[in-house]
């Protein structure tokens, strides 16, 4: 008996310590709204994503000893009001690292350096109606076959360079972009954070993109702005905008003014403002009222609009939206 409960005690013992080395976490969002947008005409519709794009991810970490870890993220979106899938499973995110105190080194599919700057300074987070991705065209967002290294802890200073393999693509398009390579910088203390980055894509025609954005957070409030320049052949376009946040309550105001120009016929003025208010800390109700003043010919327009909705060449496009978002 003495053995058996001795037996017991050291395998209870060793899978605590196994479950302590190790952990995988299920989390996602779901973000649902009802949205009206205009162009040339009005449409009416129920969209999946608000404030944030929903999805479903699992995410695990193992620690080997030595300070050094292993971890991975799969990450997956779908569209809760119609209950469908992305075509492709794990579009949003697919990686597999190791990290230590030399940094992180990340293999597989996950944004590029040159967009998780325009995400963060970005009051709306390039997401939902009103992202400033709405002006952007040119953007790459997520890349397939990266290979990226994230700097260690410095100071304040943080960073992230990437390649990505073509596999015989010449694309400088979609997420197979050929021989692609970013990186990015910036440094973050108190309530400051400042970043450039730089990206080229594509090995026939590169799209060559380069940015550059700062945020102040006051405490009750925050004020952020961006410069993007995109460069493809003779062409250059350029995206611009200036925002922040405040909080009031339980909730807060978020606002921003973008402006595109550049590529003729691609000039634009984007304004947007929206309530967040917070039921829980996983649950928030919201509201945004957004509009896109095109210029020239050009047809920019918030997100969700098609068809009869879209714009004419010049025209406008504007909208307004309210939302549950939940995290878990």
């Amino acid at each position: 008996m003495k053995k058996s409960l001795f037996a017991l005690t050291a395998l209870a013992s060793l899978s605590g310590a196994a479950m302590a080395q190790s952990s995988v976490t299920v989390f996602g969002i779901l973000d649902v709204a009802a949205r009206e947008v205009r162009g040339a005409d009005s449409m009416k519709m129920l969209v999946n994503e608000g404030r944030s794009a929903s999805r479903l991810g699992f995410r695990g970490v193992e620690d080997l000893g030595g300070g050094m870890k292993a971890s991975f993220h799969i990450e997956h979106g779908f569209n809760p009001d119609a209950g469908s899938a992305d075509s492709t499973f794990w579009q949003r995110r697919a990686t597999v690292s190791l990290s230590g105190d030399f940094g992180e080194l990340r293999l597989g599919r996950h944004k590029t350096a040159t967009r998780t700057l325009q995400d963060d300074f970005d009051p709306f987070g390039t997401s939902g109606m009103p992202g400033l991705n709405r002006l952007m065209g040119l953007d790459r967002n997520r890349i397939d076959n990266q290979v990226s290294y994230f700097l260690p802890k410095m100071g304040g200073f943080y960073g992230n360079f990437e390649v990505a393999a073509g596999e015989g693509s010449a694309s400088n398009t979609g997420s197979g972009a050929a021989r692609s390579y970013a990186g990015r910088l910036g440094y973050r203390t108190g309530g400051l954070n400042v970043s450039g980055a730089y990206g080229e894509y594509g090995s026939a025609t590169k799209l060559k993109i380069m940015a550059f954005g700062g945020s102040y957070d006051f405490g009750s409030f925050m004020v952020q702005g961006q410069y993007n320049e995109y460069d493809l052949g003779s062409l250059t376009h350029k995206v611009a905008n200036v925002g922040g946040s405040m909080k009031l309550g339980s909730g807060k105001i978020v606002a921003t003014y973008g402006l595109a120009g550049g590529i003729v016929n691609n000039k634009a003025d984007l304004m947007a403002i929206g309530y967040d208010h917070s039921l829980s800390k996983r649950t928030t109700v919201y509201g945004t009222v957004g509009r896109i003043d095109n210029k020239q010919a050009t047809r920019f327009f918030l997100a969700g609009a098609s068809g009869a909705a879209l714009p004419t060449a010049g025209g406008n496009s504007s909208g307004y939206e309210v939302g549950i978002r939940h995290t878990f």
